[in-house]
């Protein structure tokens, strides 16, 4: 029996470190460990509500339009806003322009220097193991992966049109957007998102498939339970009662409508002080960095005692637009499928934009005092509540994708979707184990959903 330490993990937003046991050259044990503590539900105690956007954007800097996104149909619930129309085309154009630029990001920066020779000097690529492409092809690829960056951040700059910066926006607000879209933003926006678009078919996804042909082997590894969640994704209909990717949970080929009440947290392995029972989103709890058997400051998440996959591939496999399994080379297929398809979305709500329509229709006042808000972000299922008293915060509890599928074992005995799909995988050379950093990239771990909250203590 062998232990195998990954810390820090690299090319991956915020700090994760993975221990594997080896029996022999297969993994027998798996623990993923986010190595950062997010504070943020403790920050926005007794703050105004409507802050609640500008700080939960501020958990991330790759996804943090989708946080401003959910905060802020939490806000719609609380202030009771009729949300106009056009203001909804607005908003799903924005999150669509943040999935454009992650998705990019995530196949070039993150996932491809895996299985690609990057230049000398580029940081953060490990030893080159197990390459199977000619120097010509792996050339293109290089190629494509220093365009990458700039196409992506043209997916920003068409955000920040609609949303005045990126990455955290300030242009989506309760009852809407800020922003009226004027002809000359529309044909702005279209213009940048047409360029994303050509790239997207011409290198995304010729390379996708040629990485999936050549790592065939990739769709037998890293592989888990067929259980997949989603929260929905963009608002559709004349009253935003629809959605283009329903909220839905399947198990082993059966879909069912979610109920919020089955989704606990536990800490059983995790560094907050223990509790009585499984917690809701809203639970708070203290941090405990040196409980004994635990070895992450992520929460367990569950939905009726069962640890499920989010992400793209949930995404499709839920909306049958992918007959894949839950494997590595799956993953990483269905975000590019769905990158191509989400840009084709953006492209058709641009031109549904009418110049100067009202777009922001809001209340003063609060008139519920709780909310939940979910939707998917790039990574999968996000969701926000709020309990509020007097307009102030006084519980407010977030539940992140990689809550989901970087899952520590729970009190069930249950490992994650991340650790399971680690746990069997067999390892070619020990010295140099490849699959682990393939399998776990291709979730698109982001561990900045844990970001540090510091408390300055006065001395004396």
């Amino acid at each position: 029996m062998k232990e195998i330490r990954f810390s820090p993990v690299t090319r991956l937003s915020g700090l994760l470190s993975i221990d594997v046991m080896v029996d022999g050259q297969v993994v027998v044990d798996a623990k993923v460990k986010g190595n950062q503590y997010r504070g943020f539900e403790h920050m926005l105690v007794g703050r105004d509500i409507r802050d609640a956007p500008y700080f939960t954007e501020r958990i991330c800097g790759i996804c943090s339009l989708a946080h401003g996104t959910v905060s802020n149909y939490v806000l719609d619930t609380i202030f009771a806003d009729s949300v106009p129309a056009q203001g909804q085309l607005l908003r799903n154009i924005m999150l669509g322009l943040e999935f454009l630029q992650n998705h990019i990001r995530h196949f070039y920066g993150f996932g491809l220097p895996d299985y690609i020779e990057l230049p000398p000097g580029l940081p953060y690529q490990g030893p080159v193991v197990d390459r199977r492409l000619s120097p010509r092809v792996n050339q293109e690829l290089v190629d494509h992966y220093t365009a990458s960056f700039g196409i992506a951040a043209k997916a920003h700059e068409a955000q920040t049109i609609f949303g005045g910066k990126a990455p955290h926006q300030h242009g989506m607000v309760h009852g809407g957007v800020a922003v009226v879209p004027g002809a000359d933003k529309i044909l702005h926006a279209t213009g940048l998102v047409r360029e994303v678009k050509e790239f997207i078919t011409s290198s995304l996804l010729p390379d996708t498939d040629l990485l999936a042909r050549c790592y065939p082997d990739y769709y037998e590894i890293g592989k888990g339970p067929r259980r997949f969640l989603s929260f929905g994704l963009f608002r559709i209909g004349e009253d935003h009662d629809m959605v283009w990717r329903p909220a839905t949970v399947e198990d082993q080929g059966i879909t069912l409508g979610i109920d919020l009440q089955l989704i606990k947290e536990d800490i059983a392995s995790s560094w907050y002080e223990d509790a009585e029972a499984l917690l809701s989103p809203t639970d708070l709890v203290t941090a405990d960095p040196y409980k004994e058997g635990a070895y992450t400051f992520v929460k367990a998440v569950h939905y009726h005692g069962l640890p499920y996959e989010v992400g793209p591939l949930a995404r499709l496999v839920i909306n049958k637009g992918y007959g894949g399994g839950p494997s590595t080379m799956d993953r990483i297929v269905a975000r590019s499928m769905e990158t191509g398809e989400i840009a084709d979305l953006i492209l058709k709500w641009l031109d549904l934009l009418t110049p100067s329509a009202p777009v922001l229709k809001r209340n003063p006042t609060p008139s519920v005092s709780e909310a939940v808000g979910m939707t998917d972000a790039p990574r999968g299922a996000l969701l926000h509540e709020a309990i509020v008293e007097d307009g102030l915060i006084r519980r407010y509890g977030i539940i992140t994708p990689t809550m989901w599928n970087f899952s520590p074992l729970n009190m069930y005995t249950e490992h994650g979707p991340a650790e399971t799909a680690l746990i069997g995988t067999f390892i070619r050379d020990i010295d140099n184990p490849v699959e682990i950093g393939r399998i776990v990239r291709a979730f698109d771990p982001c561990l900045s959903c844990g970001t540090h909250l510091i408390q300055l203590r006065q001395q004396g």
